[in-house]
């Protein structure tokens, strides 16, 4: 019976080496990455969480370091092949530049590419399968001298540094092949917090401990391509993550907060309905449970419901906007509109929740009914043009799934 469950489990193992092998993943960066705990510790509890084994994460960060400096640095550069045992390979490489290197105005974004490139060579020429993961930074918070001066204000410096991370991994892709890169959003992410000062360091400018705990997941979200918002996590007192999260001065309820953005920051295709990815939001719930960006709410008929949508950063503040919905049998939910492809909801069986609001837009009601078996995919628009897609009509959030239970 011992040798034939033995055997069991080796046919086990062998048929799914991913649910025995930790990840390695080299990690390259500066005081952004080793604040509050670090983002390695991040990443290892975030994956844990997950029910991955813990990925083995070698960091190799030093204070106000640039990627010119990981690049050519000769430790730096042998960090590659002997940081791992004999026969083995990286899984990832994370890439996180000094803060103002990437931006047009303050640093040298062909630079950072060209070096971000070396680096991802380099690691591929050790591990062939190895991804680069290019970890985005963020603006300086709202109230640093950066504005109005330098420039008129955060989102204006985020632009420039989402351009040149993307840019970057645009590069790699372009020379070591599709999938060769991604980007993990956690600057993007400090967007959607409209870059207030309680996100920060008292310097406005290194990440707070929730920023930490945003970059940990987007980081995951890029490595793993799993959602945040999917983790069944433990945080029960005692626990390994909320022991995490305790260290640093957060609770159970930032978790959720964090992998909410997160998730909404994930590349298109790890979102389940992704709208334009600009600067509107939406966010539901059922009280007393979390009003959030997470996609998904389970509601029953007397439940609360909660819809938000905002404006971020004071983008689509002015512009018309809908909060539109779609009902549908769960298992079968409306395909993209083909001429718009950021836009879910069914417009031939389309309903309007708030026509023409001011942000924030905010509807709360009871369920009056709950038809077990039906949902309904909910989305807000403005109808202004969208800054991320370039469509000239219309800027559409993420959708979200009502699931009646």
């Amino acid at each position: 019976m011992i040798r034939l469950l033995c055997a069991a489990v080796i046919v086990l193992l062998a048929c799914n080496p991913a649910a025995s092998q930790a990840k390695n993943v080299l990690m390259y960066g500066n005081s952004f990455s080793f604040y509050n705990g670090g983002v390695g510790l991040g990443l290892r509890r975030v994956a844990e969480a997950a029910g991955h084994p813990t990925p083995n994460v070698y960091e190799r960060l030093g204070s106000s370091q640039t990627m010119n400096y990981h690049a050519t640095n000769s430790s730096q550069v042998a960090a590659i092949s002997n940081s791992l045992l004999p026969g083995q390979e990286w899984d990832a490489v994370v890439m996180q530049g000094q803060s103002l290197e990437a931006t047009a105005t303050l640093g040298n974004p062909l630079q950072f590419r060209n070096r971000a490139l070396t680096i991802a060579t380099n690691v591929r020429n050790h591990s062939p399968s190895a991804v680069a993961v290019l970890y985005q930074t963020w603006a300086r918070a709202q109230g640093h001298f950066f504005y109005p001066g330098t420039y008129p204000a955060p989102l204006a410096m985020q632009a420039e540094i989402s351009d040149g991370y993307q840019l970057a991994a645009d590069a790699i892709n372009a020379s070591l092949g599709p999938g060769a890169a991604a980007v993990a959003r956690a600057g993007d992410g400090v967007a959607l917090l409209e870059f207030e000062q309680s996100y920060y360091a008292a310097d406005l400018f290194h990440p707070g401990p929730a920023t930490t705990v945003l970059a940990s997941m987007c980081l995951f979200t890029a490595i793993y391509g799993e959602r945040a918002c999917d983790i069944q996590a433990d945080l029960s007192p005692g626990g390994p993550l909320i022991a995490w999260l305790s260290n640093i001065g957060l609770a159970a309820a930032d978790w959720r907060a964090m992998a909410a953005i997160a998730d909404r920051c994930a590349r298109p295709e790890l979102r389940p309905f992704p709208g334009s990815s600009d600067q509107l939001m939406l966010e539901s719930g059922s009280p007393p449970g979390p009003t959030d960006a997470c996609p998904r709410v389970g509601i029953s008929a007397g439940d609360f419901l909660v819809m938000q949508m905002s404006s971020r950063n004071g983008v689509y503040d002015q512009a018309p906007a809908l909060i539109i919905g779609t009902a549908f049998l769960n298992g079968a939910p409306p395909n993209p509109t083909p001429s718009f492809p950021e836009l879910h909801v069914d417009p031939t069986n389309m309903f309007v929740l708030l026509a023409n609001p001011s942000p924030p837009a905010t509807i709360f009601t009871v369920v009056p009914i709950s038809i077990v078996g039906l949902s309904v995919l909910i989305q807000g628009v403005s109808f202004a043009p969208s800054i991320a897609t370039g469509n000239p009509s219309l800027t559409a959030t993420d959708g979200h799934v009502i699931e009646f239970q």
